[in-house]
């Protein structure tokens, strides 16, 4: 028999075997459903025969459910069978086939046959992904049934030659790059590939952080999945550069866990700690708006074998975009259609990927350092349901959500109803007030002042928040009751001082307190050693009276000493490095701050203890 009939020979054989399962199916489904028709058929015609018009109402119901149900299996079985047939869903997704597996003496396609590249990937066909995972009616429990089942990183996501085509990202990872020219079906595959990870591994087991260079459109509808801990965009570079510095330092952590731990490997602790997927759209993307932070994947890629996170990088043009020391981590290349040979041969060493016609979006070789291996990538028929399945079986086994691995950068505009409550520890007789929310680069923390520990300088030119500040502290110090307040102010005759009550009027004072708070707004006079102002020497000697705290607003920390005047200070910068790095701004903290920054009132540098961190202020509710 000649080499081009063997083929069309297989194909006539497994359409007869198709047929002979179809018939065999359909007479299972016969008896298994024909037997109980019968017998409720014969039960009816004895009602009838006997006048029980009653019970024969009764049971007409059942008979024309079970004749719907026999038909509806009957049609629903016959196509099974041949879908079944025709793609043998199956487990084996490496056995050797002539044009579908091609090893390195390129003994499948051959480097100049374009036209049956296609032919094979035709051959190949398409499944949805909601079929290969085999979801029923109530996809929910399938994903339950998988949860329960022992962790994997090996999921299906494609048909392959001999069936369902799975990738291990663990065992044949623990990295993939992922390569393809626009509309090839990148996005698709990465889709399917996060949701089939889901769908096998709980939100215990699994994190995914999604980091889409591409505007966001593709990864903004697995927002919503349980396992997800961060998504970015090229959109807001200030987040992406939050989350590429949240992947370092969770690097760091789970390094210093495997040394407590003393284990090589997170796998061998009794309860590790859930793998990291991180998956970026548009590689080279990144690479161009963020070179400096490029390195912290670089060494994710290095280093994440053992700490249990995985890289799936995605690029349309894989020349020259992946450095040496992330290509060396990297064993497990996907390859859709490319636009030339040399892209080809950067990842599979053959020029076959170059040749997959455009009417083929999903067609891929898969190459992982062994085989070289055809596969149609299968797309979900609806995320949408898919990630409402795994959010609801997440929901059933009552699976809390994990805590984001990052949060979003400092709000332009914070009100005080959208900080925490003054917290005050009684025991000790702390009293702390939130006033804003502080960001350490890679989470937001309320910010507190605490005012029963030394005095607090509020230090930055006019209209950055200042006397905003004073007045936020006041209403929660009045609140709270444990201290006695007072309050200055610069006013056209001078310095006004009161004594807010409970609503902020003017009252007698209170009963003396534990500690008082002098809150003293426009201070700079009262710092000049030339003023004559009257207030100057009772300012100054509370200054260094332990049982009073002052908290001073001033313009220029020209005649500011530090510790001896203030231990902490809230800094607004004025955009003069200079000026700012006198008032106390440390120099790497202050070349965070940008233009935005600088023009954010009550965006400011909280400067306590040794640390320093950039803090949003408050502004009280209107």
């Amino acid at each position: 028999m000649s080499g081009s009939s063997r083929p069309h020979a297989r194909r006539v054989a497994r359409r007869h075997g198709a047929r002979r399962i179809v018939r065999h199916r359909r007479l299972l489904a016969f008896v298994a459903l024909g037997a109980p028709l019968l017998a409720q058929t014969v039960m009816l015609a004895a009602m009838l025969a006997q006048r029980q018009w009653l019970f024969a109402t009764m049971v007409a119901p059942g008979i024309i459910a079970c004749a719907a149900s026999m038909l509806s299996t009957w049609a629903s079985v016959g196509d099974d069978a041949k879908d079944a047939a025709a793609h043998r869903i199956g487990d084996d997704t490496r056995r050797p086939t002539h044009g579908t597996v091609i090893d390195g003496t390129n003994a499948g396609v051959p480097a100049d046959a374009g036209g049956e590249v296609g032919a094979v990937m035709h051959a190949l066909g398409t499944a949805s992904l909601e079929r290969l995972l085999q979801w029923g009616h109530l996809p929910w429990r399938d994903v339950v049934r998988a949860w329960l089942n022992p962790p994997t990183m090996r999921v299906c996501v494609g048909v392959g030659a001999y069936g369902v085509f799975r990738i291990d990202l663990r065992g044949q990872g623990p990295h993939a790059l992922v390569a393809g020219t626009t509309g090839s079906g990148k996005s698709v595959l990465l889709q399917s590939w996060c949701l089939a990870l889901a769908a096998a591994n709980d939100p215990r087991r699994l994190n995914f952080v999604l980091l889409d260079f591409k505007g966001g459109s593709a990864f903004r509808p697995l927002e919503g999945l349980p396992h997800t801990v961060g998504v970015v965009c090229d959109l807001d570079l200030k987040h992406a550069v939050r989350a590429l510095e949240a992947l370092e330092a969770e690097l760091r952590r789970r390094e210093r866990l495997a040394a407590d731990h003393h284990v090589a490997d997170l796998d061998a602790m009794a309860e590790p700690p859930a793998r990291l997927v991180i998956v970026v759209d548009e590689f080279h993307a990144l690479k161009d708006q963020l070179p400096d932070y490029v390195g912290r994947l670089v060494r994710v890629a290095s280093l994440g074998r053992s700490l249990g996170m995985h890289l799936i990088a995605c690029t349309q043009n894989p020349l020259g975009q992946i450095s040496a020391d992330m290509k060396a981590n990297i064993s497990l290349n996907l390859c859709l259609r490319v636009r030339d040979d040399m892209q080809s041969h950067e990842l599979l060493a053959d020029s076959r990927a170059a040749r997959i016609p455009p009417s083929l979006p999903g067609a891929a070789f898969c190459n992982d350092a062994d085989t070289v291996t055809a596969l149609r990538c299968a797309a979900p028929a609806s995320i949408d349901r898919c990630c409402e399945a795994i959010r609801l079986a997440a929901m059933m086994m009552q699976i809390p959500p994990p805590p984001p691995l990052f949060t979003a950068p400092l709000p332009a505009r914070l009100r005080a109803s959208q900080i925490a409550a003054t917290f005050r520890d009684a025991d000790e007789g702390i009293v702390e007030v939130p006033f804003g929310l502080s960001d350490d680069g890679v989470r937001l923390h309320t910010a507190r002042l605490r005012v029963d520990h030394g005095n607090i300088g509020v230090i930055g030119p006019d209209g950055r928040g200042k006397s905003a500040l004073l007045r936020l502290l006041e209403h929660k110090l009045v609140e709270t009751r444990h201290c006695a307040v007072r309050v200055t102010s610069l006013s056209r005759f001078g310095y006004r001082t009161t004594t807010p009550g409970p609503h902020g009027k003017d009252i007698p004072p209170p009963p003396p307190a534990p500690h008082s708070v002098w809150l003293v707004d426009d201070a700079d006079q009262l710092f000049d050693p030339f003023s004559t102002d009257p207030q100057r020497e009772a300012f100054h000697t509370a200054l260094a009276d332990p049982d009073v705290t002052v908290v001073f607003a001033v313009r220029s920390a020209r005649h500011v000493r530090v510790p001896e005047h203030c231990g902490t200070r809230i800094v607004f910068p004025c955009g003069e490095r200079t000026a700012d790095l006198v008032s106390g701004i440390p120099s790497k903290l202050l070349a965070s701050f940008d233009a935005d920054d600088i023009a954010t009132p009550g965006r400011a540098a909280l400067i306590s203890g040794g640390s320093a961190a950039i803090v949003q202020c408050a502004f009280a509710d209107r």
